[in-house]
């Protein structure tokens, strides 16, 4: 993975033309990051490690087909909110980690 792409690095798609080929797994990852998702969250969906996966967020976004940016920082009590907070355990509960 690269140093600015890390588990928690937001990816969304761009409007740029194109894209891969379908069937890649650069295709798979694009079409998943609608509307935003993390790196990690991309690994788990695709089921590769989370170096395979920044690899290829690294790939897209060279390429100009997704956006990456670091996520919020939660060191503010604003940011952190309940219902963030139930997102987040309601995600974690239905998320099928095998």
């Amino acid at each position: 993975m690269t140093d600015d792409i890390r588990l928690d690095t937001c990816v969304t798609p761009t409007s740029a033309p194109g894209g891969p080929p379908p069937g890649t797994p650069h295709a798979d990852a694009l079409a998943l990051c609608r509307p935003v998702r993390a790196v990690a969250e991309l690994a788990a969906l695709l089921n590769v490690p989370v170096g395979v996966a920044g690899a290829l967020v690294a790939d897209l976004r060279d390429a100009g087909w997704v956006e990456t940016r670091k996520p919020k920082e939660l060191t503010d009590d604003a940011v952190v909110s309940v219902a963030l907070l139930r997102r987040v355990k309601e995600r974690l509960e239905n998320a099928n980690v095998s």
